[in-house]
C-alpha cells in the first residue's frame, strides 16, 4: 500500500509588539469617526497600557543609572519622541532622581500616563467651581495674597480654584493614570530617589488649534493659596527655569 506524505499548510503567527497595538488602538480611540465608541475605546487603551514595560520600548537602561544624571550639564529631564501627528502625541519622559516636573495643564486634552521605570509621585488637580461658601472661607488671606500679587506687578495671569484629585506614588507595576479636559487636567510629577520614566499619550497634542481660541499652550502654575486640605488656589506662572529637557532617540519597534 502506498502511503503519501501530505504536507499540511503552515500558519504564520505574527506577534505584534505591544506598543504597535497600542499605537493602532490610540489612533482609533481619538479618531472622530469612532467618537460614538470613545469611552469604550479609551478604557481599552488604558487596559492595554497597564501591561507596558520598559523593554517594550527597547528602553536605554543607561537612563536608569544614577551616574548618568550626575554628568555635568545633564538636563534634569530627557524627552523621547515616540510618535506625533495632528491627532495624538506619544512620548517618554525620564526624570532625574528627586526632580519634579512643574505643575502644568492640558487644555481641552485627554491623556494617559504609564510609569515604566522607577517611581514617581503624581499630584493631580481638577478645576473647582467657586461658590460663595468657598470664597468666604478665607477672604482675608485671599485679599492679602491679591495685594501682594499686584505689588509684584503680576497682572492678567490665570487664577483658578482646584481640587486635589490624586496624590500618590506610582511605580512600574501601577495602573495607567488618565486625565480628561475636566478631571485631573493639572498635575505635577516628581521622581523619587531613583531615575524614573513614564510613557504618555496626549490627544490632541499641544500647539494644535482650539477653534475660536488659538493654539493649545502648556501653562505652568503654583499653589498660591491653600483653602483646605483638598482645595487650593492656583496661579499661572512663567515656565520655571529649572525645567528643561534634552532628547534621546526612540529605539523601539516601528509604528505602523
Amino acid at each position: 500500500m502506498d502511503i503519501k506524505n501530505e504536507t499540511k499548510p503552515t500558519m504564520e503567527i505574527t506577534n505584534i509588539p505591544p506598543i504597535v497595538s497600542i499605537y493602532r488602538h490610540a489612533m482609533r480611540t481619538f479618531d472622530d469617526n469612532f467618537k460614538m465608541d470613545f469611552t469604550t475605546n479609551l478604557n481599552k487603551l488604558k487596559s492595554m497600557m497597564d501591561h507596558l514595560k520598559a523593554e517594550d520600548f527597547a528602553f536605554d537602561n543607561s537612563l536608569n543609572d544614577v551616574e548618568t544624571w550626575r554628568q555635568p550639564l545633564k538636563a534634569p529631564c530627557t524627552y523621547i519622541k515616540v510618535f506625533e501627528d495632528y491627532q495624538i502625541n506619544m512620548s517618554i519622559f525620564v526624570l532625574k532622581p528627586g526632580f519634579r516636573m512643574p505643575l502644568h495643564d492640558h487644555p481641552r486634552m485627554h491623556g494617559l500616563l504609564k510609569v515604566i521605570t522607577g517611581a514617581v509621585n503624581i499630584r493631580s488637580f481638577s478645576e473647582y467651581p467657586l461658590t460663595e461658601q468657598v470664597s468666604s472661607l478665607d477672604l482675608k488671606v485671599r485679599a492679602r495674597f491679591e495685594a501682594a500679587r499686584l505689588a509684584r506687578g503680576i497682572h492678567r495671569r490665570r487664577r483658578l480654584f482646584a481640587e486635589v484629585t490624586a496624590d500618590r506614588v506610582c511605580k512600574a507595576n501601577a495602573e495607567t493614570c488618565i486625565l480628561t479636559p475636566t478631571i485631573s487636567n493639572y498635575h505635577e510629577i516628581e521622581a523619587l530617589d531613583m531615575p524614573a520614566a513614564f510613557f504618555d499619550i496626549l490627544s490632541p497634542p499641544y500647539d494644535t488649534m482650539i477653534e475660536g481660541i488659538g493654539p493649545r499652550r502648556c501653562r505652568y502654575y503654583e499653589v498660591a493659596n491653600v483653602i483646605s486640605s483638598n482645595l487650593v488656589e492656583l496661579e499661572e506662572i512663567e515656565v520655571p527655569k529649572c525645567f528643561y529637557c534634552d532628547q534621546a532617540p526612540y529605539l523601539g519597534p516601528t509604528l505602523a
